[in-house]
């Protein structure tokens, strides 16, 4: 079976899952700063709740795409699965218990919402919020593994040394740079739904404002992690690294080219950071805020193919080579072409579809709430 079919299935639905836990998780800490805020400014509270619906929505969507990751892993990425049980079962178990209190969490801070007294109401909106985190940082440590195999002996039989692929040093630029990633694009996704709610409700205009920087400071420890995380891959996963800087590095072996995606995603970033601090300025300018998620969809996904198809042919890497794709795909199963695509199609259609019914229920269920 050619791989190209399987690759494009897993990237796409891995990029809108992506891009939705990455605003979901920004979401959350924010609705938890505007609860906090309330406790002095009672006008926080309205926005607070506002964002905090908007979180409900995405967890939705990113929970249907998160399990469609898991069976198309499962139906032809076996021996990456088994990997990832086998050497990474440590973080898979935080990734779960992460998924298990940010879902368990999230009904709590909605049910206990002025039914509790506000700061142990607060504390189960820190809790909430920090639960996020601990799902990217344990799926991280399967991305940080592509990159650099720590603690892999053999992969037939599959055997390796759990401790040892906890101590990849590929994982902390990684992870920190995911988490600034998604406070940003989270804070940016809250900023363009108040402002469009500001529309209606003056009130929460200073809000939007409020994420429009925020979102926009996060590109700064983004960047500098960014830069962390570019620098150990010159030293443990050279291949992918050539791959991102290859026309600037032409001495380096790599058979992709993906400098175009990585030089996008800075460039995007910077005028993130720039529109961001503009929209605190001026938050009545609605546009600016809204122009901020598109932008900062298009980062995320830049950086995402740049780090996944930098890779290619192989999916680990291993030094200035690795191991070819065509090792992790199950060739117990045969699917026509055509299936595939019908598979695709069919994907983003529901795409589509989950999209409208995110935007009517933000749009008139929540954001013109007066």
């Amino acid at each position: 079976m050619d791989v190209t079919l399987p690759l494009t299935i897993l990237g796409l639905i891995l990029l809108i899952h992506l891009t939705f836990v990455n605003i979901n998780i920004g979401l959350g800490f924010y609705s938890v700063i505007l609860r906090w805020r309330s406790l002095s400014d009672i006008e926080a509270a309205k926005p607070a709740r506002k964002v905090f619906k908007f979180l409900v929505a995405t967890e939705v969507v990113s929970g249907v795409y998160g399990t469609m990751i898991t069976v198309v892993l499962a139906g032809f990425w076996p021996t990456l699965v088994n990997i990832a049980t086998i050497i990474l079962f440590i973080p898979l178990l935080v990734s779960i218990t992460g998924i298990i209190v940010r879902l368990t969490s999230i009904a709590a801070y909605w049910y206990t919402w002025d039914k509790v007294d506000a700061k142990i109401h607060l504390a189960i909106g820190l809790v909430m919020a920090f639960s996020g985190l601990a799902i990217p940082a344990g799926f991280r440590y399967i991305f940080a593994f592509i990159d650099n195999p720590a603690g892999l002996t053999s992969l037939n039989p599959i055997s390796g040394n759990t401790i040892e692929a906890l101590m990849n040093p590929v994982y902390p630029p990684l992870l920190l740079h995911t988490f600034f990633g998604a406070l940003s694009i989270g804070f940016l996704a809250a900023s363009a739904g108040l402002a469009w709610s500001s529309k209606i409700d003056k009130t929460v205009e200073r809000w939007s404002g409020c994420a429009g920087l925020l979102g926009g400071l996060m590109i700064i420890p983004q960047g500098l992690t960014g830069f962390w995380f570019w620098s150990v891959l010159s030293f443990y996963s050279p291949y992918l690294f050539a791959s991102l800087n290859k026309p600037f590095l032409p001495l380096q072996n790599s058979l992709m080219d993906v400098s175009y995606f990585f030089l996008g995603m800075v460039l995007l970033s910077i005028v993130i950071l720039v529109f961001g601090i503009a929209h605190y300025y001026q938050p009545y300018r609605r546009w600016t805020a809204y122009i901020l998620v598109p932008l900062s969809i298009a980062a995320l996904i830049f950086g995402e193919i740049a780090h996944d198809i930098g890779r290619l042919p192989y999916m680990v890497i291993v030094g200035e080579a690795g191991v070819p794709v065509e090792i992790f795909i199950n060739r117990l199963i045969f699917i026509e072409p055509t299936l595939i695509i019908s598979t695709v199609s069919a994907i983003l259609f529901f795409t589509a579809i989950f999209i409208t019914l995110l935007y009517l229920y933000l749009i008139k269920g929540i954001l013109e709430e007066s």
